[in-house]
């Protein structure tokens, strides 16, 4: 009975009825593919939006620290300018900590809840708020900072407020180490309560420019400011006088406050030497005592936390430092989404970001700027997903998840890619779906558009066909309420191979009603079904393949099964197994499919299975 992909759609269109096929009801849905240049199919017509939907990004911790990954709409509010807005749409985003090691499995599927771009840290340090000999603490803490990162984050250093270190954003680890060792603090012990602020207003107005420079990225912004003290605004000259030449202005502080939150940044302040025991500094007169203001250097950095949003840790020692507290802080962070209004953008907004949920702490900035260019695709309108294809850009209105799998070879040497897509959310019907495959230089080489009957299929399953090589694909959707999403996945165009024998990739799915319905991730199901396509080997050869599950690419079968391997025509074949899941933890898996053609050695094609807790409902 046929059964092989490439062959049941090589031979469709002889086919009178799809239910006598065994995979048809899988097979029906990618008939169609389109190549670049190609006029792209009718899409369904999604509902419209005027424009697109404002983002809030932040971050939820438990008092420990712990990011908190189960909260919904319906826990978080939202207030601009004191006035509650709706939260349309909730997404939580975890960054890929993947360092590359070997043991590692790749990802089963792109989504658009998983950042690999990485965290963007810049670490600010006030090099003249403390005396030198304070350091070495610093930059212990640092190299553990260094060392806690992933291989895709970014990290930049800068000294304040007259400059000496200036390290751009950078993954060169050797580069901050090397600037760390330069590091050494510049403070005067005898400066009086003039020179304080002097200095906190130079520093600021410096930090305040560091923080306009910084661009929002994609991934999550983390600010570690690591300053000993700053003074509380204050006017420095008794109240009969003008203002002495160290006012301390309040606006000052919020225009730090205001470059945070256009940054969208999680500010951090770290002191590094013990602020609790350096006491205030000295003052200069005391006529206008209560008048002046405040000489207490911890009674600006209060001030500054105030106005950012911020969270203060203390520097720490050892495997307990304040940067092992921001790299798990920041290792996730939600996405909320409000309905734009005309006066959102182009200027500054009080922002208000609450937990409906005891014990839940807020990082995320106290103002926010929605700037023009968050129009992503360009435009006033929401992002078509020919837009989406377009940009490099994320789009998370929409939660979205898609993988990729090389199936058999096409004429013309090409490689068919089957493309599968889902919502993340239960129950959200898609009205509109294209992919795309980019490669190394990001030229597009294939793009598909899904039909109406494809979009009536969980999940929606589409093909291209590009030449061997590896590629980014992309798949953009809009689902029926107007809301926009994009998944990315990295994916090799390739065949395995053992002799003349052509291997495709493996496919997980389920068993339903006699059909193989795909499934990209799993949950209760007792079972998972693989399926591998074959070709190539000569007649009567002898071919054997068997099924195994391990908690690595490498490492012992937990459960080995043979493969069935059925005729798909001429010199086609596909090889079904199943592997119980039900009673293994969640988690990542390697399901392995070994290969072997009777006077060549075994091979083997290897796919992640993911398992998760399932989902409340």
């Amino acid at each position: 009975m046929p059964a092989s992909i490439g062959f049941i759609l090589a031979r469709m269109s002889r086919f009178d009825s799809c239910p006598r096929f065994p995979l048809c009801a899988f097979l029906c849905a990618i008939a169609t593919w389109v190549v670049p240049g190609a006029a792209p199919a009718q899409q369904p017509s999604p509902a419209e939006r005027a424009s697109p939907l404002l983002s809030i990004t932040f971050a939820a911790v438990t008092g420990d620290g712990v990011p908190v990954a189960d909260l919904t709409a319906a826990d978080v509010s939202v207030k601009l300018d004191g006035r509650s807005r709706p939260v349309r749409s909730l997404q939580l985003v975890s960054v890929s900590t993947a360092s590359g090691g070997g043991s590692l499995l790749p990802p089963p599927f792109g989504s658009n809840a998983i950042t690999t771009r990485g965290r963007s840290v810049l670490l600010v340090v006030d090099d003249e708020s403390f005396v030198a000999g304070g350091e070495q603490a610093l930059r212990q803490a640092a190299e553990r900072l260094l060392s806690a990162l992933s291989r895709a984050d970014r990290i930049a250093l800068v000294s304040i407020p007259h400059g000496g270190v200036n390290i751009a954003p950078t993954t060169d680890r050797t580069r901050i180490r090397t600037a760390l060792a330069t590091l050494v603090g510049r403070g005067d012990s005898r400066q009086t309560g003039s020179d304080l602020a002097c200095r906190t207003r130079l520093t600021l107005e410096t930090l305040a420019h560091q923080l306009r420079a910084v661009r929002a990225p994609d991934g999550p912004t983390v600010i570690a400011f690591l300053t000993a003290g700053l003074a509380a605004p204050r006017r420095d000259a008794p109240a009969t006088m003008a203002p002495g030449m160290c006012e301390l202005r309040l606006d000052t502080f919020r225009d730090v406050g205001d470059a945070a939150g256009r940054a969208r940044a999680q500010f951090y302040l770290v002191p590094p030497i013990d602020i609790m025991s350096t006491g205030s500094v000295g003052r200069e007169n005391i006529a206008g005592v209560g008048v002046r203001g405040s000489d207490n250097p911890v009674e600006g950095i209060e001030q500054l936390l105030a106005v950012t949003g911020g969270t203060l840790i203390n520097l720490g020692a050892g495997d307990r430092t304040a940067f092992d507290r921001i790299v798990a802080e920041s290792g996730s962070y939600y996405v909320a989404t409000i309905e734009p209004q005309r006066s959102d953008r182009g200027r500054a907004h009080s922002l208000e970001v609450r937990v409906a949920r005891g014990g839940v702490d807020v990082r995320g900035p106290r103002s926010i700027t929605f700037v023009e260019s968050e129009d992503r695709a360009g435009t006033a309108s929401a992002p078509s997903p020919r837009d989406m294809l377009s940009t490099m850009a994320e789009f998370r209105d929409l939660p979205l998840r898609a993988a990729a799998y090389s199936s058999m070879e096409e004429p013309g040497g090409k490689i068919r890619v089957i493309v599968l897509a889902e919502p993340v959310e239960p129950g959200v019907k898609l009205a509109s779906v294209m992919a795309a495959l980019f490669d190394r230089d990001g030229k597009g080489v294939a793009s598909w558009t899904a039909q109406a009957d494809d979009l009536e299929r969980a999940p929606v399953l589409g093909a291209v066909a590009a030449p061997s090589g590896a590629y980014r694909m992309r798949v953009a959707a809009i689902d029926a309420t107007g809301r926009s999403g994009t998944a990315d996945y990295d994916v090799d165009v390739d065949l395995a191979r053992t002799g003349p024998l052509k291997i495709s990739a493996i496919l997980l799915g389920l068993s339903r009603s006699g059909s193989f319905v795909p499934k990209l991730q799993f949950e209760h199901e007792p079972v998972a079904i693989a399926y591998v396509e074959m070709m190539g080997a000569p007649p009567g050869a002898r071919v054997a393949a068997t099924l195994e599950l391990s908690e690595t690419a490498n490492g012992p079968a937990l459960i080995s099964v043979p493969l069935t391997i059925e005729s798909g025509g001429a010199d086609r074949y596909v090889a079904k197994g199943s592997v119980a899941i039900g009673g293994i933890p969640p988690g990542d898996y390697a399901v392995r499919a070994m290969v072997g053609l009777e006077g060549h050695p075994m091979t083997r094609v290897v796919r992640t299975l993911r398992k998760v807790v399932p989902a409340a409902r």
